[in-house]
């Protein structure tokens, strides 16, 4: 259901923000569009965003991160933003209305936890470190995997290293240590998190990547570029309180579709260590599924989803049924797409179609759902559009829905008698 009959634009910065009034609702479930966060002109260029997942806290309030990448003659890659700020927008009425916000936002701190006794503990990655280009034969040599930006960016990138931060005075100081040393050499390793300290007291996070002798080399670059090897999953576990680590292999890329294995991981985590993973394989092959009952020490067997989607994002409800949301960018028509699963991916009801009105699939991603305490869910999103004087521009975007929702809204009427064609009286004129 839309209503587009009353709309009240503010303007944040150089950002416009647009919400929607919402219209009466509808007996057999309801659904109202907002539109988040447009793109900013400077300079007849625009920028491009890359949303973060929208979370809700107890007060029903939406946190949404939005890294913003400015226009730049480099050109913004997962190794390198040249020009990029952090903003977190927040929303005090169920996503009708959104303004920047220098508030604490409790999605930053996904990857800290606190122990007994007020020990601080945060986990993390460096991301791609960037080498000159005449480094690439002695990266390879070492082991890594590299990934060669070409001449005209002159740099090189590698990923592989994993830290973590501990602080007793409440974040004032803090001391790192390189947990990787203690882990098998990954050529590749690409940390993703989130830190969770189960209610065993073990800890856990995820991670994707590869060892040496998993590397690819592309025959026409002689091993540099960004060609990949096979990607596996991995749960990275401590049970002495983070002094020891092990990584415990949850997927075996081998058994994905792609040459590439299994990349990203989007979980759910419970305190009693039951773990559920959507994992990412291609922009419109099949997202799969893998769990565990104790904490990460085991897994299941990966199985295949009906979800075709490269960022398939699961959300616990209250009644423990799973959310999955995802964009549709395989084919026409493009949008965002949502289903629902009582057993942890063995089994998903229909596909829900949130949205089909996105004319254009590239950057169409990151469509993660939350739930309010009322039990209706939000669901954000980021993709791109072309404006009324046929420029692409990047925008966010988002939908508020209940559960028993299945499509727009049409009353069903009843269907009047046919009225009589002639009406003219038998007279003549």
């Amino acid at each position: 259901m839309r209503d587009r009959s009353w709309k009240k634009v503010l303007l944040v910065g150089v950002m416009l923000v647009t919400a929607v009034v919402p219209p009466a609702v509808a007996a057999d479930g309801w659904k109202v569009e907002v539109d988040i966060l447009h793109g900013a002109d400077y300079g007849g260029k625009y920028g491009s965003f890359s949303k973060g997942h929208v979370h809700v806290d107890k007060n029903d309030r939406l946190w949404l991160p939005v890294q913003v990448f400015f226009p730049d003659d480099e050109a913004n890659t997962d190794a390198y933003q040249p020009r990029a700020s952090l903003i977190v927008l927040i929303s005090d009425d169920r996503g009708r209305t959104w303004s920047i916000t220098k508030q604490k936002s409790p999605v930053l701190a996904r990857n800290r936890v606190s122990l007994p006794g007020g020990t601080v503990m945060e986990m993390g990655t460096s991301g791609w470190i960037r080498y000159p280009r005449t480094e690439i034969k002695s990266l390879q040599k070492r082991g890594y995997h590299v990934w060669d930006l070409g001449a005209k960016n002159d740099y090189c990138a590698i990923i592989y290293d994993l830290w973590l931060k501990t602080s007793t005075d409440g974040g004032k100081t803090w001391k790192k240590r390189e947990i990787h040393k203690q882990l098998p050499f990954f050529a590749h390793f690409v940390g993703r998190g989130p830190l969770r300290r189960l209610d065993d007291g073990s800890l856990v996070f995820l991670a994707y990547g590869y060892g040496k002798e998993g590397r690819s080399v592309d025959p026409k670059t002689k091993g540099v570029g960004m060609t990949l090897g096979r990607s596996h999953v991995y749960c990275v576990r401590s049970d002495d309180a983070g002094k020891t680590w092990s990584a415990v292999r949850a997927a075996d890329g081998a058994l994905s579709p792609l040459s590439t294995g299994f990349s990203e991981t989007f979980p759910v985590i419970d305190g009693n260590g039951r773990m559920f993973l959507m994992i990412r394989t291609g922009l419109a092959s099949p997202a799969f599924a893998v769990s565990s009952r104790d904490g990460g020490r085991t897994w299941s067997k990966v199985r295949k989803t009906p979800i075709n989607a490269k960022h398939p994002l699961p959300w616990k409800l209250s009644d423990g049924t799973l959310v999955c949301s995802y964009q549709r960018r395989g084919a026409a028509p493009f949008g965002v797409r949502a289903r629902f699963t009582k057993d942890m991916g063995k089994t998903w009801g229909e596909e829900i179609v949130l949205r089909d009105d996105v004319a254009i699939s590239n950057a169409l991603a990151e469509a993660n759902t939350v739930q309010f305490s009322d039990g209706t869910l939000f669901t954000a999103f980021q993709a791109v559009k072309v404006d009324d004087r046929g420029r692409v521009r990047p925008y966010i975007a988002g939908c508020h829905w209940t559960r028993t929702y299945r499509g727009a809204f049409s009353p069903r009427l009843p269907v009047p008698p046919r009225k009589k064609k002639l009406n003219s009286k038998k007279t003549n004129p």
